[in-house]
C-alpha cells in the first residue's frame, strides 16, 4: 500500500494528561466512540496509551474511578513520523499487536492511525463496482 502515516491518520486526535482521573478518560471513550487515547504533556509529546481494556483491567484490579491516567496507561508507547511509510505502519500493527498507533511531527502529537482507519483508507483506493442501469 503507498502512501504515507499521514494519509492514514484522524486529526486532530483527543489526548488526555497524566493526571486525568478514569472517570473522564471513560467518558470521553464513550462519547466519541473511541477505543483508546493517547497520554501527553503539556508539550504534547505522547508518553502513552489508556484504551478502554486498561481502564476495564484497572477496575477489576481495584482502582477507583478516581485513579490518574498515568497509574493505568500502557507506556512505552510506539509512534510514527506523519512521513512514515503505510506499509510500516501496518507492520507495527502486526508485529506488536497494537490498536492504538499515535502519529508525531517533531515528537509532538497530530493524529492517530487505528486498523480501522488503515482498512478505511485502503477501501476508498479500490476500484468501485460499475452499477447496472
Amino acid at each position: 500500500m503507498n502512501g504515507h502515516a499521514r494519509n492514514l491518520m484522524t486529526a486532530p486526535v483527543k489526548s488526555v494528561t497524566p493526571e486525568t482521573p478514569l472517570s473522564d478518560v471513560a467518558t470521553l471513550l464513550a462519547e466519541g466512540h473511541i477505543g483508546g487515547v493517547p497520554v501527553t504533556n503539556a508539550e504534547l509529546h505522547v508518553l502513552g496509551i489508556i484504551s478502554e481494556w486498561d481502564i476495564m483491567g484497572a477496575l477489576l484490579s481495584g482502582s477507583s474511578l478516581s485513579t490518574p491516567a498515568s497509574e493505568v496507561m500502557s507506556s512505552p508507547v510506539h509512534t510514527v513520523d506523519e512521513f512514515d511509510l503505510s506499509d510500516e505502519v501496518m507492520e507495527l500493527f502486526r508485529k506488536h499487536r497494537i490498536h492504538h498507533l499515535p502519529v508525531v511531527r517533531e515528537g509532538k502529537l497530530l493524529g492517530i492511525i487505528t486498523p480501522a482507519d488503515v482498512i478505511r483508507h485502503l477501501a476508498s483506493t479500490l476500484p468501485q463496482p460499475k452499477q447496472a442501469g
